[in-house]
């Protein structure tokens, strides 16, 4: 029996050899779940095409000089420049789809923002989307949009002290071309109306003469 297992002792180079080849393989295998890790963390952490999870705090239809606009307040949580327009943009896009209007009007608000619709003005606007199916019609609308975004951080009163930063037309076309989400925002009054009157349901819309100006 002695002998047997002596003959199937393989050489210390063999063993040598072997222990290489594992250590290398185990390596390797190691460095690939790292580097897919990796990968998926950094897919994890990319901006997405079509901006953020929001709220809708109010929607406004008014009735300026014969045209309908429709205003539409959220908020974003935490939110950087770039995501907040794209949110925007989204839900200009998905609130055109669903309602006809001359000019809508969407305000990203961060939040911890101001609720009052008076308030919604200045350092409280983290980014605006204009868009006018018609621009012609509208006044001050040379394009289809106007988007903006303010590149500072909010503050915990949720104020942003950054630069204002304008996109042009060309680079709207380039984010909503990108975007896989036609979403609008969560809507808590009309989750909490649902199975209710779909008139009733949502942000009570105020029906008025908008100011001059957007």
């Amino acid at each position: 029996m002695k002998a047997i297992f002596s003959k199937l002792r393989p050489s210390k180079r063999l063993v040598v050899i072997l222990a290489a080849a594992f250590a290398v393989s185990a390596a390797s295998g190691g460095a690939a779940v790292y580097v897919g890790r990796d990968r998926l963390a950094a897919r994890l952490s990319e901006p997405s095409a079509s901006g953020l999870e929001c709220t809708t705090l109010r929607t406004l239809k008014l009735d300026h000089r014969g045209q309908r606009w429709i205003r539409m307040h959220v908020k974003t949580d935490r939110a950087g420049g770039p995501d907040r327009v794209r949110t925007a943009l989204r839900v200009v896009g998905a609130l055109a789809n669903k309602e006809k209007a001359d000019l809508y009007q969407v305000v990203v608000l961060d939040e911890a923002g101001p609720d009052d619709r008076a308030a919604v003005r200045g350092a409280a606007i983290g980014a605006e989307v204009l868009f006018a199916p018609g621009p012609r019609s509208v006044k001050g609308m040379d394009e289809a949009f106007r988007a903006s975004y303010n590149d500072g951080t909010a503050n915990p009163d949720g104020m942003f002290h950054g630069k204002v930063v304008s996109l042009d037309l060309d680079e709207v076309r380039a984010i909503m071309a990108k975007m896989d989400d036609r979403s609008l925002c969560i809507d808590p009054a009309a989750a909490d109306a649902e199975g209710t009157d779909p008139e009733a349901s949502g942000h009570p819309a105020e029906s008025e003469k908008a100011h001059n100006g957007h």
